[in-house]
């Protein structure tokens, strides 16, 4: 800072016009934070305002386009910064967690001229191993008919397809995306989609993976090897209308509620034939259906209703009628798999969330045969923003709905078609998801 700035930025603390850092709950200034496991998402942002951002578990900073005018930047609905510099470093932070940013340009008599929002999230101290999805960070900024997207690069990815409300947009080889077609009265959703053969960060594990894979997709008639080898990435984001996120932050605007999330596995076929030739049970009966939340046809059903106002989750599980058929396609046996392998393995709460973690593995109760596994982490904030990311085999038919507070309707947060029963199996690649809001 030059002694030019340094002496208006005294005169306007004086006068009042500029709050003092430490009253604001920021300790320090932006150049005495020690940071800790520095991350960034993007090596440069995209975005129109947002010069960079950098994150690790305990701090977020932020810089900002601008030539010292006055700015007032909120987390939420608190203030959390007032001056001419076009920076800040917000501390003290919890690891792993959602954080909403408003940044106001203002005039010389406080009016804004110019407001930008931005959801990101701290990093986490040990990054999970099983799915690298769960701890990837994800900026997203809005301003004036722009929508801007960065993330973590994924290790062996080479390309990133963009979509927004299931449209096509385009490939990109960079972590990073800006939309400027877009309607500011409207919803956006957008996904981006990648793949990778697997990798091989514990050498013998995947390399036996990978073989496996390999095989798995010479043999398989209507599946290729590459298919079977590839790890799939599937990160969504949907997007609130820009003008009501670009509005000023109000306090007590939104009420935290009941949610209940829906995930269901199930085989699309009508017959399905064993191939263990030595066995009574040489067919099955499949559910005969596609994609539906409400319907009674499944293998397995998990459901977790979540109150975010007395925090709390409840987990609700069955499991459907597993049929066995001759060759002339006799009945042999019937049989409901056990539903204990549906577990909600641990639930967090604190003041502004809840956090719950499903874990998922069922396996055919008439043959040995692999589980049908998945996990899913969900973090719900009393905000109504949400976080959802799971992992799960590519195999059966797997899909997940939401019913968000004041609503009855399902909201669709991920469908997958099978690739076939042997995709069960642990070596196999696997599919990799995520899903969160920036509604409010």
């Amino acid at each position: 800072m030059n002694s030019q700035t340094q002496l208006q930025t005294l005169k306007q603390y004086r006068t009042g016009k500029i709050v003092p850092i430490a009253a604001l709950g920021i300790a320090g200034t932006l150049y005495a934070v020690k940071w800790n496991r520095r991350r960034k998402t993007a090596a440069s942002s995209h975005s129109r305002m947002l010069q960079n951002i950098e994150q690790d578990s305990k701090h977020i900073k932020l810089e900002w386009k601008g030539t010292n005018r006055p700015y007032r930047v909120y987390r939420g609905e608190q203030l959390v910064y007032k001056g001419v510099e076009p920076r800040l470093v917000d501390q003290n932070l919890v690891p792993g967690t959602l954080y909403t940013y408003c940044i106001e340009t203002l005039d010389d008599d406080g009016d804004v001229l110019d407001r930008m929002r931005i959801q990101t999230t701290t990093a986490v101290d040990f990054k999970e191993r099983e799915n690298l999805l769960e701890d990837l960070l994800i900026t997203t900024i809005v301003t004036p008919g722009q929508i801007s997207f960065e993330w973590e690069p994924i290790e062996g990815v080479s390309e990133y397809n963009i979509f927004r409300n299931g449209v096509k947009l385009e490939t990109v080889t960079s972590c990073a995306f800006t939309d400027k077609e877009i309607d500011n009265d409207t919803d956006h959703t957008y996904r981006i989609e990648a793949r990778r053969p697997l990798q091989r960060s514990d050498q013998v594990k995947w390399e036996l993976k990978s073989v496996i894979a390999n095989a798995v997709g010479v043999i398989k008639r209507d599946s290729s090897t590459e298919m079977a080898a590839a790890e799939e990435f599937t990160i969504t984001k949907r997007i609130g209308p820009i003008k009501e996120l670009l509005k000023s932050p109000q306090e007590g605007k939104i009420k935290p509620g009941n949610w209940q999330l829906r995930y269901t596995t199930f085989l699309k076929e009508k017959w399905l034939k064993n191939p263990n030739a030595a066995s009574q049970d040489q067919i099955f009966k499949g559910d005969h259906r596609s994609f539906d939340p409400e319907s009674s046809k499944f293998r397995t059903r998990g459901e977790v209703f979540i109150d975010t106002e007395n925090p709390s989750a409840l987990l609700s599980k069955a499991t459907g009628k597993t049929e066995a058929f001759s060759n002339e396609q006799e009945p042999i046996e019937t049989v409901s798999a056990s539903a204990e392998g549906i577990q909600l393995e641990k639930v967090l709460t604190d003041d502004d969330r809840v956090k719950v973690h499903l874990n998922h593995s069922v396996s055919n109760p008439l043959v040995v045969s692999p589980a049908i596994d998945y996990h899913v982490c969900g973090t719900f904030y009393k905000d109504n923003e949400f976080d959802l990311v799971g992992i799960h085999d590519q195999a059966p038919e797997h899909e997940i709905y939401l019913k968000e507070p004041g609503t009855d309707n399902w909201q669709i947060i991920h469908q997958a078609h099978s690739k076939g029963l042997e995709m069960m199996a642990d070596p196999m690649a696997n599919h990799y998801w995520r899903y969160s809001t920036f509604t409010n």
